[in-house]
């Protein structure tokens, strides 16, 4: 068992499936498709299937260069869209990437939307004077839009993402940047998470309490290691918020 739950003065959450319950799907034919034709605007001509080709293949080119400083590496969008179009002869600029990856989260883009009590529990803790991290796992360009989208960005005292920080859960690197980055106390930290490998397996490497939610995306037939774990998805049961 951890400390008393009051002692907590640094609550770190992960976001998707902990904080945000979404569904997306990448992997249909038609987003790449209908993403071709965004290529296809600015004269670089391929089909949707030669573009997820071609994107899956870059993506694993950075993320195998990232994994020679890391062990959990992780790689910015922008910059492998930008791979691939320099491969079909074009030149984009930063706006047309950004664009890019948007177009292709809200077009993989399934279900979104805050899990219950989220906006509550962020503006409590901060009112009772607990530092509130987000570290999550994703790419920045679209973390921050959704954050933004839902009404929660300013509810956080610092933002970690893995794209940015080219380390991702369950590296302990990725704890130290948060550290270093944002100034998060450690020593009085608790990790809420949905995932026992990324976030509880995370916690326990970076020395830290964890708090396991299970929720519809959490992984299956996966052993537990958290120090408190609430097994109904339910947020307002996390320690120490009310009392």
């Amino acid at each position: 068992m951890g400390r008393k739950t009051g002692m907590y003065q640094t609550y770190i959450f992960d976001l998707y499936g902990t904080l945000i319950d979404i569904e997306t799907d990448e992997e249909q034919s038609q987003v790449w498709e209908r993403l071709a034709l965004h290529f296809g605007y600015q004269g670089l001509s391929l089909s949707g299937g030669e573009l997820q080709e071609r994107f899956l293949r870059e993506r694993d080119l950075q993320l195998g260069e990232a994994a020679r400083s890391c062990e959990y590496p992780d790689f910015v969008m922008e910059e492998v869209f930008r791979s691939v179009a320099r491969q079909l002869g074009g030149e984009p600029d930063q706006a047309w990437l950004y664009e890019t990856v948007r177009w292709l989260r809200t077009l993989s883009m399934v279900h979104i939307s805050l899990y219950e009590g989220v906006t509550e529990i962020l503006q409590t803790l901060r009112e009772r004077g607990k530092k509130v991290f987000l570290l999550s796992n994703g790419q920045k360009t679209f973390i921050e839009a959704e954050l933004t989208m839902l009404g929660i960005i300013h509810l956080f005292d610092g933002i970690a993402i893995s794209s940015e920080a080219g380390v991702s859960k369950p590296d302990p690197l990725f704890y130290r940047y948060l550290v270093e980055r944002y100034g998060a106390d450690l020593s009085s930290a608790i990790m809420i998470g949905n995932d026992p490998r990324t976030d509880i397996e995370g916690a326990l490497k970076a020395g830290i309490d964890s708090c396991y939610i299970h929720t519809a995306s959490s992984p299956s037939d996966m052993v537990v290691k958290s120090t408190y774990s609430i097994w109904d998805g339910g947020l307002r049961q996390i320690p120490g918020w009310n009392s």
